[in-house]
């Protein structure tokens, strides 16, 4: 089963427009399945979340959040397999 990359977001949110193709790029390259999540539909999500948004989590850790750096992603990602493994 593939790890899933939780992308959390909400509707007119430029950063998470500008972030959602480097979360693409990084979800293909390690083969992980990517889940866009609105949290603009649930209060849970959006009271956890709130302005901290986008968000991306692999396994239930949090990767990156704001300003997406693809660099820094990649390095999150790698840090995390690296305790998983």
């Amino acid at each position: 089963m593939k790890q899933t990359l939780r992308f959390y977001s909400r509707p007119d949110c430029p950063l998470c427009d500008k972030g959602l193709p480097a979360v693409r790029r990084l979800a293909r390259r390690h083969g992980l399945e990517l889940e866009k999540v609105n949290i603009a539909s649930d209060p849970g999500l959006e009271a956890r979340h709130g302005r901290r948004i986008p968000v991306v989590e692999v396994a239930g850790r949090t990767l990156g959040w704001g300003l997406l750096s693809e660099r820094a992603l990649e390095r999150e990602l790698a840090r995390w397999c690296g305790e998983a493994g």
